[in-house]
This record gives C-alpha cells, structure tokens and sequence, in this order.
C-alpha cells in the first residue's frame, strides 16, 4: 500500500499577488516508498472576473503526476467549477514545486490529486457552486454578464439546486427546471434567480446560438478550505 498525505491549503480573495506554502503530514513508509511530495509553493490563482460577478466559489480538484524533479506534469481537471477557474487553477499548479517521492533512496514519479480553493464573501445567503455549459461543436460557451442575488436573511440551511436551463441567442435563459426537486421554497428561490440572470450567448461561426447549461446554486454553506490527497498509483 502506498504513502499517504494531507496538504491544507486556503486561497485568499485579495487583489494582490500571493505565494502559498504548505507542508504535508509525514506518512509512515511502506514498500520503501518515502513519504509523498512534502513541499509546495504556489502562486495565488487568478479569480476571474466573469466568476466573482457570478459570486462562484468551491474547489477545482486535478489529477497530476509530480516527476522526479518535483514538477508538476499532466494535469488534469477531475472535479471543476467553470468560468475561467479550471484554467486558473491548472495555471497555478504549472507554478508549483514539490519536493519529489523517493523509493528506495531516489526520486521517482508520483501521481497524486490537488484541490485549489476559490472563495468569496458576498452579502448573500446563496453563490454558484459550478456552472457546466454544453456548447456545439465549434461553439463558444456563453459568458455571465449579470447575475443578481438577495441579500441574507440569516437563514444557514445548507441547501444545493441544480437548475438546468438554455441560454438563448438573446442571451436571456429559458426552459429552466430543478434537476432534482427537494424544497419548494429553496427550488422556487433558485429559478427566480436564475430567471433573471442575463448572458452573452455563445457563438458559433459568428452567430448566436442556443447553449444548455447546469448551474449549482448552493444555499447556506459555511467557509470553504482546500484539501488535497496524495496517493501514490
């Protein structure tokens, strides 16, 4: 069985340029595999502006392997968040240097899982926790232009809806249903919102086009860490 750590990290919302250092817990040694990648720095991820206007936050989770050099190779988005943050936060990895695995006293290369933290505070009960959209081929996705949300109410009920709609060559969303019905209140909250929400719509050999779209409303949810894993494979 391989070695196994944990790297904690937070990922501060300020304007200006930042460097991040984390250690990882020593795991005991097994098959004379060392303990895994124990260094990291990293340069702050850029939070988009399409992204903080959409008040999206949560973790873009990637798979990579850290060479014998302690570079990160072959990243790989497993778990996204959509609006430019996927590609911030492979940016940042590139940046990143791991002190590498070692078996039996050399360095070898190691696969392991990152999750970069992306966090907001908005004077709101709700933000976006992703948003997926499924252009055609050939197609641009479309950008969120305006998104409004109500203020809080103190109302901490952790609560996620995901709203499937179709942004249209307007730019307006339509056809809008809750994948997965489970509180009147909150689904019908969700809807309003998104209803209400305005795009500029995607494009394809320079014409509008209609674009589905799932968006992870999330209600209620308390501060958001960043954790990764690394197991070797």
């Amino acid at each position: 069985m391989g070695g196994y750590a944990l790297v904690f990290l937070m990922c501060a919302s300020t304007a200006a340029a930042q460097s991040f250092l984390a250690c990882c817990d020593q795991a005991p040694h097994h098959e004379a595999m060392a303990a895994p990648a124990a260094l990291m720095q990293c340069g702050k991820p850029e939070y988009t502006e399409e992204a903080r206007l959409a008040h999206l936050a949560g973790t873009v989770t990637m798979s990579l392997t850290v060479d014998d050099e302690g570079i990160p190779k072959e990243i790989h988005v497993v778990s996204p968040l959509g609006l430019g943050l996927d590609e911030s936060a492979v940016a940042c990895m590139r940046q990143a240097r791991y002190s590498p695995a070692q078996k039996d006293g050399k360095p070898v290369p190691l696969n392991i899982n990152v999750s970069l933290a992306f966090e907001e505070r908005w004077d709101s009960d709700w933000h976006l926790g992703a948003a997926v959209f499924h252009p055609p081929d050939g197609a641009t996705r479309p950008v969120v232009v305006k998104a409004n949300y109500p203020g809080a109410t103190g109302d901490h009920r952790c609560v996620t809806v995901c709203v499937r709609l179709t942004v249209g060559k307007d730019g307006a969303p339509r056809d809008l249903k809750v994948a997965s019905p489970q509180d009147a209140r909150f689904d019908k909250e969700a809807i309003a919102m998104v209803s209400d929400w305005r795009f500029r719509p995607g494009m394809q050999r320079g014409q509008p086009v209609d674009v589905p779209a799932t968006l992870t409303l999330v209600h209620g949810l308390a501060n958001r860490t960043m954790a990764s894993s690394h197991r070797p494979e």
